[in-house]
C-alpha cells in the first residue's frame, strides 16, 4: 500500500507543477509582473525557511563532550 500512496502523491505533485507552469507561462505572455513576483517571492521565502531550519537544528543539537579514551 505504501508504493501506491507514493505513486498517487507523485501524480498529484506532477499535476500541480504542470498547472502552475501553465499559469506562469500565460502570466508572462500577458506581461503580468505578478506572474514573476509570486514565484520569486516563494523561492526566496523557501530558501529563508531552509536557512532558518538549519540554524534551528544547529542551536537545538546537544553538544556532547569528547570521550576520554
Amino acid at each position: 500500500m505504501g508504493a501506491e500512496r507514493s505513486h498517487s502523491a507523485g501524480m498529484i505533485i506532477c499535476a500541480i507543477s504542470a498547472i502552475t507552469g501553465l499559469f506562469f507561462t500565460i502570466g508572462v505572455l500577458k506581461k503580468s509582473y505578478m506572474a514573476l513576483a509570486l514565484p520569486v517571492m516563494a523561492g526566496t521565502l523557501g530558501a529563508l525557511y531552509i536557512a532558518f531550519w538549519i540554524g534551528r537544528a544547529l542551536i537545538t543539537t546537544p553538544i556532547e563532550p569528547p570521550s576520554d579514551d
